[in-house]
């Protein structure tokens, strides 16, 4: 355990390691000194409401002292009689382990008190009067006792000469069995603490990982952003350097440098269009939620015909949406031209693309079957990840950045829908949203 803590003072880790081990701490101390005080709160409750009934009854037990103190006076001159013993009356609830000390108003103890206890040395304190204090004192065997006491003072008709009486219970065995529990308590609380000692290096390195996973995320993204940028920029570069040297040429004379560097800069747009889209997602987006019917899937699918036809590739559409959905139209309609595009980039001339939307009294699915190259079971766990492409080479021929897909899967999170993708038979790849 020290040498992994060692290792990890020198680490990254070490910040996240010492916040950890110091809410622990933090919390452990609170609990430990919160159940100290409930503990003691609780010994002693049972002791102070002795000391407050004993108050309540103060008179009886100036009576009691000063009889028990004359019945001694007697007993040492032999004189006793059980006349004199009938006058021990005691209290109405005799409280054990109870002794009561009686004061003079000059502060003179009245009464004979066990010299082993030690209490006949306690001077009387005026200034905590009705307030239960705790006292620790030493009798002739060097002993030391532990009391609470109570000092009230007294009115009493029989002893005029009684001012003040000081009540006492003898809390030795409480105070014992408190530092048992207390050492108990203390323990354990260790023993939690070392374990957390543990759990902080633990956390401290899991903490950090989603941290180190998004800083990598961002790391690639902005390596294949600028790896994106460099080619059309190189090819705009090179285009008018070109045109540079040939200052007298006209603009017919450079119909394929100008052709070139526009058809670059449209796609440094598209590039810069779905980095600012997938930036923005990033931080949340709230659908406009309307009602959509049948016909604004229909309208969708006449445009992707026309283009589909143009390029030479089948397009068939399967419109079963017979109740209305409830979507944002733009995230949708976004979403529908990513999966098409897709398809239509992976499919070749004379091939198929089976667009699908279907709607039920709960759910609305839409799926997108192309007979392209299809996708291996490895590429098939990254196809959502920003700028991953199954055939780079491919891609890059149809304009591709490999951001599609990654918008498509931000838009389905944000609608609460699921995207999967299935391998068409005999060839190619379906994709399937769920809503």
């Amino acid at each position: 355990m020290l040498s992994r803590i060692k290792g990890l003072s020198k680490s990254e880790n070490f910040p996240f390691f010492l916040h950890f081990l110091g809410v622990f701490t933090g919390i452990f101390l609170v609990m430990t000194v919160i159940i100290l005080q409930v503990m003691s709160f609780g010994i002693y409750t049972t002791v102070d409401s002795n000391l407050r009934t004993a108050q309540k009854d103060i008179s009886s037990y100036v009576t009691l002292a000063m009889i028990k103190n004359s019945f001694n006076a007697i007993t040492d001159n032999n004189k006793t009689t059980a006349d004199d013993q009938s006058k021990l009356i005691p209290p109405s609830e005799v409280i054990a382990n109870t002794d009561v000390i009686l004061y003079s108003s000059d502060g003179n103890i009245l009464n004979t008190l066990d010299t082993l206890s030690g209490l006949e040395y306690v001077k009387l304190d005026k200034k905590n009067l009705d307030s239960i204090v705790k006292v620790s004192l030493t009798n002739i065997l060097g002993e030391t006792l532990e009391y609470r006491t109570l000092t009230v003072p007294v009115k009493n008709v029989i002893y005029p000469e009684v001012a003040y009486a000081m009540i006492a219970i003898n809390t030795n065995q409480l105070e014992e069995a408190n530092d048992r529990y207390t050492k108990m308590i203390v323990i354990v609380m260790i023993t939690f603490w070392v374990v957390s000692v543990g759990a902080s290096v633990y956390l401290a390195k899991w903490s950090r990982r989603p941290i180190l996973a998004n800083y990598e995320k961002q790391k690639a993204f902005v390596e294949n952003a600028s790896h994106e940028l460099r080619t059309p920029l190189a090819v705009l570069q090179n285009r008018l350097e070109t045109l540079f040297r040939k200052p007298n040429s006209s603009i017919m004379d450079n119909t394929e440098n100008i052709a070139s560097s526009l058809d670059e800069v449209r796609n440094m747009k598209l590039l810069t269009t779905n980095l600012l889209n997938l930036a923005r997602r990033d931080d949340g987006i709230k659908p406009d939620l309307e009602t959509l019917s049948s016909d604004f899937f229909n309208d969708i699918f006449t445009n992707y015909q026309m283009i589909a036809e143009e390029q030479g590739k089948l397009f068939k559409v399967n419109n079963q949406v017979k109740h209305q959905v409830v979507s944002d139209r733009t995230l949708l309609k976004q979403l529908m031209t990513i999966l098409f595009d897709n398809a239509m980039k992976y499919t070749d001339k004379n091939d198929e693309i089976v667009f699908e939307v279907k709607s039920t009294d709960k759910h609305f699915y839409l799926s997108v079957a192309d007979q392209g190259i299809g996708i291996s079971s490895e590429d098939k766990k990254h196809i959502f990840d920003r700028f991953y492409r199954v055939d780079k080479a491919r891609t890059r021929q149809q304009g591709g950045f490999g951001l599609g897909l990654a918008l498509a899967k931000q838009i389905v999170d944000s609608l609460k829908g699921t995207i999967t993708v299935q391998d068409n038979e005999p060839k190619g790849t379906i994709f399937i949203v769920k809503f």
